[in-house]
């Protein structure tokens, strides 16, 4: 399946969930030109720059929504817990990415190693601080960036050493899903799912971790 169908078949899916009533959603129209590329051009890191294309699934997708959201009531132990992805449109990226991914300059351990997350772009919500990110200096043969789930209060995060981009955590660097159209097949497959999957609970979390699984949250039961 290509890309534009991968993305039109998990959107349908989602638009079915919502006239059954198990999903909120909303979204914009098509991303115009100018969406996409202030997407490319908008980021201000604290410290260096951050150069990149937007991929071919997540161009597929804005070529239908600029942005959209998705929202479920999931069942917690007996109480009704909100929950949500939210793909943001091109004024948001760049707000989610400095506020809640990029680190400012000169943090460090103690050790006097200085950390960045230059690395990412984060383009969707998940809640409660936490965003889904590309790592925009890992693209495929096929163009295409892996995603990982970012959380400023991870205490193991996705940082990497300034000076030599190796990661701070070894354990870090395996992504969570391989680009955006895995993401977000996943995502609208859970939300929409009769029974969501056990990790939905973790969404907004620290720590969450797909793909130590090969795409089931690490730590979630079943």
């Amino acid at each position: 399946m290509d890309v534009t169908k991968e993305i039109r078949a998990a959107l349908a899916a989602l638009r079915q969930a919502e006239s059954a009533g198990v999903v909120e959603l909303s979204a914009t129209g098509p991303a115009p030109a100018s969406a996409i590329s202030a997407r490319e051009s908008g980021l201000e890191p604290y410290f260096g720059t951050v150069t990149w294309t937007v991929p071919p699934s997540y161009r597929a997708f804005l070529t239908l929504h600029n942005g959209l959201r998705c929202g479920r009531t999931v069942d917690v132990n007996g109480t009704g817990v909100d929950y949500e992805f939210d793909i943001a449109d091109e004024v948001a990226l760049v707000e989610l990415t400095a506020d809640l991914v990029h680190l400012p300059g000169h943090v460090s351990r103690g050790d006097g190693r200085y950390l960045s997350t230059n690395h990412l772009v984060g383009f969707a919500g998940a809640g409660y601080e936490a965003v889904w990110c590309f790592d925009v200096t890992q693209p495929g043969g096929d163009g295409e960036y892996p995603v990982y789930y970012d959380h400023q209060d991870d205490y193991e995060g996705r940082a990497r050493y300034a000076g030599s981009g190796e990661w701070e955590f070894p354990e870090s660097a395996t992504p969570d899903f391989p680009s955006f159209a895995a993401w977000f097949t996943t995502m609208a497959g859970a939300f929409a799912a009769a029974e969501p999957p056990v990790w939905i609970p973790g969404l907004g979390s620290p720590g969450l971790r797909f793909g130590e699984r090969g795409g089931t949250a690490a730590g979630a039961d079943g």
